[in-house]
């Protein structure tokens, strides 16, 4: 990461028990995302320029949002847009890479355009919290 987008990105990666083909699926999956994320509903069409729905609550708020796929490169890359209903006019990027690991696989999710360092430090947190989820549902 550059030192340029240290107050607008971040970077996270996590390795995972499981092939690389399967950590990349779970990423596409309706239900495993509205596991990870705490989704009341999600539709995901997973392709260039597909979108995903999703309706999400968080202390009585919506946070209801879409992504829209930029690249979708199976099994290795996922690139996408956020906009949440909220700020209709934001838009966060994300980008998740995967490889194969010892063990099983990693993926590296990197994400940018935040508007202060507390919005990112929350999106991170809550892709932490989202990554220890799916952690506990592919091992399964």
């Amino acid at each position: 990461m550059d030192a340029s987008d240290k107050n607008t990105a971040y970077e996270i990666s996590r390795a995972f028990p499981v092939t690389q083909a399967v950590l990349f699926a779970a990423f596409i999956d309706g239900t495993t995302l509205k596991d990870i994320w705490g989704l009341s509903s999600i539709t995901v069409d997973a392709k260039p320029r597909g979108q995903a729905r999703a309706a999400l609550s968080i202390d009585n708020e919506n946070w209801d949002f879409t992504i829209t796929y930029q690249e979708v490169v199976p099994p290795d890359k996922l690139r996408w847009i956020v906009h949440f209903d909220r700020f209709p006019s934001k838009e966060t990027r994300a980008t998740l890479l995967f490889r194969a690991a010892a063990g099983g696989s990693e993926v590296t999710v990197r994400m940018e355009n935040f508007g202060s360092s507390q919005e990112r430090d929350s999106n991170r947190q809550a892709w932490e919290g989202a990554l220890k989820r799916l952690e506990v549902i592919v091992s399964r």
